[in-house]
């Protein structure tokens, strides 16, 4: 005997998203769980006495989606900051009108937090400094970041409570920028992420950020998301007691990482547990450990073999060692975890293949599904190693409609319009991911699998025509993938 359905569609293209792709009539659930799939007339059984008959009138219904990549908290606390992204700001002085704005609501002496600036895209053509918040709010301490959160700025007092000199030029090894002979406040990488450490936001914060996200989440049909990390420790706290609460009611997969100081400590806990990747139940399980390698795509600060086209000398910034690498990856993958890394240009990419080959060959496991994010820059010799290991390339075709024109500009017409290769994955039998890494650009999937479709930036720029893929790949990689 059937049991009543809570829930049931029908009259519609119910698109299954199954190994053949399959498209039914009907779709019947119960306790958000799928009963029946199939023709009309196999589900009358279970829409007999269903709480709800949904006509589909000919409509779609397709599986919620997974964002593979998203720092869900630092989304939902970029919300409760100052948006500074473009283009409702174009320029410095709209930046400092609208911190000056949230200083003007914000007790003497507390954060304010802003964040999305794309120095690319203000008139001024630089990133805004510490003389600039300075200048917008000099009662408080403030950091802006950049829209990579890779590079950001602070203002003096920022900079005094975390402890940065005046004369600093460098901090953990990375270069700090100067003006008016002093510190300009303005971090790239390591530097950035040891002085954003000091600005970290309460439990409290991250339970609301939480809510926040998961609102966002839902309203564009996200219904599990892997965060790429943020706050570290004290986010896994967030995430069950947020979970335990329903503030957030999308499904988690949280990767191991911290975004600020505490990466290597973060993830060895873990490691050395006899925990793995998979642990938890259908609404918080552990996601993959994960290093960052190298810089980002629109900073410009990925990790190239070839010199930048907008300019020579330059390859980028690796973050790690390979040796570090190599024993990070070692490590993690012998005790049962998923492995991945933040690797963008082909120098980066080539270090995470070259640490994986050496896991693989000294524990040879089928089922492992390594990972990398990002994995933007391949050519065939590399893409075809990444599929001869089995890895997994998370990408975010949506990058190109936001940074596209710039990747032309930065990295020369070939190897731009080459960034995100979906459709030689494909080609290659590489089962590509899809994701978006927001709060860097926009969320939503069906911009993001529009993008994957169709490669047009937002000036209308045709990005590698060549490496377009059909609506139902690009369906695929934000749900079965």
């Amino acid at each position: 005997m059937s049991v009543a359905a809570d829930t049931v569609f029908i009259n519609g293209q119910v698109v299954t998203v199954n190994k053949n792709n399959d498209v039914a009539e009907a779709l019947a659930v119960r306790d958000g769980r799928i009963l029946y799939v199939g023709g009309m007339a196999g589900v009358k059984p279970f829409a007999a006495g269903a709480g709800e008959l949904v006509d589909l009138k000919g409509r779609s219904l397709i599986p919620g989606f997974t964002d593979a990549h998203e720092h869900v908290l630092v989304r939902g606390f970029n919300e409760l900051g100052v948006d500074c992204r473009s283009p409702g700001v174009k320029s410095i002085g709209d930046i400092k009108k609208r911190i000056a704005e949230r200083a003007s609501v914000t007790p003497r002496g507390e954060w304010i937090r802003g964040w999305g600036y794309d120095q690319s895209k203000l008139v001024e053509g630089r990133h805004p400094d510490r003389f600039d918040l300075d200048e917008a709010a000099p009662e408080h301490k403030v950091v802006l970041v950049r829209v990579c959160c890779h590079i950001g700025a602070f203002n003096g007092n920022a900079l005094k409570f975390a402890g940065v000199p005046d004369d600093a030029t460098e901090i953990a090894g990375s270069p700090v920028g100067r003006r008016n002979g002093m510190n300009n406040g303005v971090m790239f990488e390591k530097a950035y992420m040891e002085v954003i450490a000091k600005a970290q936001p309460t439990l409290e914060e991250m339970l609301e950020s939480l809510s926040v996200a998961n609102g966002l989440l839902l309203a564009e049909g996200i219904t599990c998301c892997h965060d790429a990390g943020g706050y570290g420790a004290v986010s896994m706290k967030a995430f069950q007691k947020g979970v335990e609460s329903n503030r957030i009611r999308v499904r988690l997969i949280p990767m191991l990482f911290a975004l600020m100081g505490e990466t290597a400590d973060f993830s060895n806990l873990y490691i050395t547990s006899g925990m793995y990747t998979g642990f938890g139940n259908d609404r918080l399980k552990l996601g993959p450990v994960k290093i960052m390698i190298d810089g980002s795509s629109s900073g410009p600060t990925a990790a190239t073999f070839e010199d930048y086209a907008s300019d020579p000398g330059n390859r980028g910034l690796v973050s790690l060692a390979q040796e570090y690498i190599d024993d990070v990856t070692m490590r993690a993958h012998a005790a049962g975890y998923q492995m991945t890394a933040h690797a963008v240009g082909d120098r980066g990419i080539a270090m995470m293949v070259e640490a994986l080959e050496k896991a693989l060959k000294a524990c040879p496991r089928a089922d492992h599904r390594h990972r990398i994010e990002h994995c933007a820059m391949t050519g065939p010799a590399l893409l075809r190693r990444i599929r001869d290991l089995g890895i997994v390339p998370v990408a975010q075709p949506v990058f190109l409609y936001e940074f596209g024109d710039g990747y032309i500009r930065n990295f020369g017409e070939a190897r731009g319009a080459a960034m995100f290769p979906c459709a030689s994955f494909l080609r290659e039998g590489v089962p590509v991911v899809g994701s978006s890494d927001c709060p860097v650009t926009f969320s939503n999937p069906v911009l993001n699998m529009h993008v994957a479709v169709n490669r047009e930036t937002q000036t209308g720029r045709l990005v590698g025509p060549d490496e377009r893929i059909s609506v139902m790949e690009a369906l695929r990689m934000f749900t079965f993938n």
